[in-house]
């Protein structure tokens, strides 16, 4: 089964990979993520979408992207594809191929939302013509080694606002104006 393969490939387990060019990823693709909206659909001739484990994405970028500077990593979660994406994850014998069973992670069901992107997507870097494969740790977090093309601009950690004071809301709401403080 898809689990007992999955569970031998370590980390990859959680998390599978795209490799894909830059202008093939809308450039709001994680800013609107959450709104379930837009889906990677690959080549859309096939009735499976081929992602990759960790450890197949250097030869696929080499295979595939020899000396581009604009191709793009999409980290997926597994547990989202599959259980809120509703999508079926199979491991078959040939990355462009349907069939057999072997290392190819495929995914059938549909087009992947980008609500089950790990991480923003981001550009891989070119080093003497080689691209550089990310610590997929780190790739998630968008920092060393690639360059982060979207910026979350909802993001509430840096948010300066007085933190929310439940007691004083209470108190501001029960009609007593003594507890009242403006």
């Amino acid at each position: 089964s898809a689990h007992t393969k999955r569970s031998n490939m370590g980390d990859d387990a959680e998390h599978l990979y795209k490799l894909v060019l830059k202008a093939d990823v809308p450039e709001d693709a994680w800013r609107t993520r959450l709104e379930w909206t837009q889906c990677f659909k690959g080549d859309t001739n096939k009735n499976f979408i081929p992602l990759l484990t960790g450890e197949q994405l250097a030869s696929a970028a080499e295979a595939s992207f020899a000396g581009r500077d604009d191709v793009m990593l999409l980290s997926f979660k597994v547990n989202s594809m599959e259980q809120e994406a509703d999508l079926k994850i199979k491991y078959e014998a040939a990355e462009s191929e349907a069939g057999g069973s072997g290392p190819f992670p495929h995914v059938y069901g549909g087009w992947i939302p980008y609500a089950c992107l790990l991480g923003a997507p981001t550009v891989l870097e070119l080093v003497d013509g080689k691209h550089v494969i990310p610590d997929l740790q780190l790739a998630i977090t968008g920092t060393v080694g690639v360059e982060t093309i979207y910026a979350d601009e909802d993001d509430y950690d840096n948010d300066t606002s007085e933190a929310f004071d439940q007691h004083r809301y209470d108190c501001d709401d029960d009609g007593n104006d003594a507890l009242d403080p403006s």
